[in-house]
């Protein structure tokens, strides 16, 4: 059974500094690299800078070098490339004067910068994660829980199996996501064309085709298809999952004690940080803190469900969030089972 610490007073952000101390032993003159989702322009619903800033006082007290880091995305938007990331950073309050640190993209200019890493897993042996992630001697992971469509729950298992891989590395996760099309069925209605976010579906010569290299698996596509053509293959998401929990186990592998879990249940929404704004579902519960990783989701899940009073992230994308937790656990990245100290 882990510990897992919440903090339910967000009036005053200096808190946040003591809540990161009940599990942080970072070393003198450690490099720290503080992982997190530094927003996009279209959604500001994501962490407050002021709150990080409290994390990277705490790591500068410890006597050790923190930087604020995440990686590319596959989608092209303001995430896309290291220039158009430390924009988008600025532009959402995340920079050396705001926060007390550089910000540093971990995966290299266009996202392919990377070392290949054992995951300890059976489906994907080895991925690429970030090389500056690879390099700092202490891992913080700072997660906004939120929904997602296609997990149903985005939280430290996404911010560390999606969030600290390449763009090769997003690849090898996502290919258990790409749809299909089903030529028997397709009417050439180009639905899908039109729906796709990310303009990855094209018309062939008679059928869609679709970029498999830029594909995120949203299921935007498979959901509007009329016909059912365009479909995910069999057992999808059993794999797409599988692959994305034996990534997040490749960093906890890498860091092994020297990694720290920090979940902020602030702003919940259906959906990622990586979409357009949403509504919220429920109140702030507060930020948790934690040296297990599965013991801090379970608690996160537990508590959003019990705020509403109903598995209401299930209810939005139609999937069991938890069933990552299963997958963790099977690969012993944590306990379910904790116990839960509110900070006075």
């Amino acid at each position: 059974m882990a510990e897992v610490y919440r903090l339910l007073d967000l009036e005053t952000p200096a808190r946040i500094k003591d809540l990161f101390q009940k599990v942080s032993g970072i070393e003198n003159g450690s490099l720290v690299a503080v992982k997190l989702h530094m927003g996009e322009l279209i959604n500001y619903r994501f962490i407050r800078p002021s709150f990080v800033r409290e994390i990277v006082a705490a790591i500068k007290e410890a006597g050790a070098k923190p930087f604020l880091t995440d990686t590319t995305t596959l989608y092209q938007r303001g995430r896309y490339n290291a220039v158009d990331y430390l924009e988008t950073a600025r532009q959402n309050g995340f920079n050396f004067s705001t926060v007390g640190a550089p910000v540093i993209i971990a995966d290299g200019l266009t996202g392919e910068s990377g070392v290949m890493v054992e995951t300890g897993g059976k489906l994907v042996k080895k991925i690429e994660i970030g090389q500056v992630i690879y390099e700092a001697d202490y891992l913080v992971a700072l997660t906004h829980c939120t929904g997602h469509r296609s997990t149903g729950y985005a939280g430290a298992l996404k911010n560390l199996g999606m969030g600290c891989t390449t763009k090769n590395g997003k690849r090898t996760v996502h290919k258990f996501s790409v749809p299909e099309v089903d030529r028997a069925k397709c009417e050439q209605c180009e639905t899908c064309i039109e729906i796709c976010p990310y303009s990855v579906i094209h018309m062939g010569e008679k059928y869609p085709e679709l970029d498999s290299e830029g594909c995120v698996g949203c299921s935007l596509c498979v959901n509007a298809c009329p016909t059912g053509a365009m479909h995910h293959p069999a057992g999808w998401f059993e794999n797409y999952m599988t692959a994305l929990v034996e990534a997040a186990h490749s960093i906890i592998k890498k860091f092994e004690n020297n990694i720290y879990f920090v979940n902020f249940l602030t702003d919940i929404t259906a959906m990622c940080d990586c979409t357009f704004q949403q509504e919220l579902l429920v109140p702030d519960l507060g930020v948790l803190a934690s040296r297990d990783i599965l013991s801090i989701e379970q608690a996160s899940y537990d508590l959003i469900r019990e705020a509403a009073g109903r598995d209401v992230l299930r209810e939005a994308s139609g999937i069991n969030g938890e069933l990552q937790f299963n997958m963790a656990e099977k690969l012993g990245l944590g306990s379910r089972t904790y116990t839960l100290t509110n900070l006075e």
